[in-house]
């Protein structure tokens, strides 16, 4: 028997173990961070819509503009509780897609349309204290809403990424896991 032979294939399956081990924890730690800013950002989104039912209601807008913003907000907040992708990432393995598939997007890229309607354009100096404060809050949100998407959308591209190597395809690490999806959908 050639000790070198055994010594050298015995190097090379430590080697791929420890390859192995370290693209399933990055793997995992990716899934978990896509579900835990898929969270963030169906919080984010919760917050816009209550900030902008708020703002219709201050009064800093034309009627037509508060009822136009205020049903996008009433409507966004209606499906506040479906998921914001179908992947079924957070339900683990075995998750079937629902046969109707939400259109909680739609209804957030139209209240993104609606705020950049009757929100966008208003000047400070024609809003109360009451109404600037309504505005500011609007506006943070408008942004952590961006954030939180692009943020979500970047660790679902490095989980896509990790999970179409072909090591960690071969070797299986995904296991029965989805492909998480990014959030496509309309922020501006």
């Amino acid at each position: 028997m050639n000790w070198g032979a055994v010594a050298l294939a015995a190097a090379v399956i430590v080697i791929l173990a420890v390859i192995w081990i370290l693209n399933a924890r990055r793997l995992d730690r990716l899934h978990r961070t896509v579900i835990q800013s898929r969270l963030t950002l169906n919080e984010a989104l919760t917050q816009r819509a209550r900030a902008s039912a708020e703002f219709a209601a201050s009064g800093a807008l034309d009627v037509a503009g508060a009822i136009l913003l205020a049903d996008a907000a009433q409507l966004a907040l209606a499906e506040s509780h479906q998921p914001i992708a179908t992947d079924g990432l957070e339900a683990g393995p075995g998750y079937r897609r629902p046969a109707r598939s939400s259109d909680r997007l739609t209804l957030e890229s139209n209240l993104s349309r609606t705020l950049r309607l009757v929100h966008d354009g208003l000047e400070d100096d024609e809003l109360t204290e009451e109404q600037k404060t309504a505005h500011a809050v609007l506006e943070d949100t408008r942004e952590n809403v961006r954030l939180a998407r692009r943020f979500h959308n970047a660790f679902v591209d490095q989980a896509r990424r990790l999970r179409g190597n072909p090591f960690v395809r071969a070797a299986r690490m995904a296991g029965g896991a989805p492909m998480p999806l990014p959030v496509d959908m309309d922020d501006e």
